[in-house]
């Protein structure tokens, strides 16, 4: 990883370079996409407890981040 300027970050992961800019906050959509990849990494450390537990911890974190409790449901 490097840093190109104060607000872009470029990354090189398998030989490929990716840019980034850091967000200024954490949206709903943000915190489900990170309770998503966390339980995809419980799944994928259901070997690991201890890695598993860590993996919970986040899943569950982001679930209360998100204030799931307050959004409405468009059916």
């Amino acid at each position: 990883m490097q840093t190109i300027s104060t607000d872009q970050i470029r990354y090189t992961i398998e030989g490929y370079e990716y840019d980034y800019e850091p967000k200024a906050r954490v949206t709903t959509l943000d915190w489900f996409n990170i309770a998503k990849c966390a339980r995809e990494r419980m799944t994928d450390n259901c070997h690991n407890i201890n890695r598993w537990r860590g993996e919970r911890r986040s899943f569950y974190a982001s679930i209360v981040m998100m204030d799931a409790d307050t959004k409405c449901l468009l059916d």
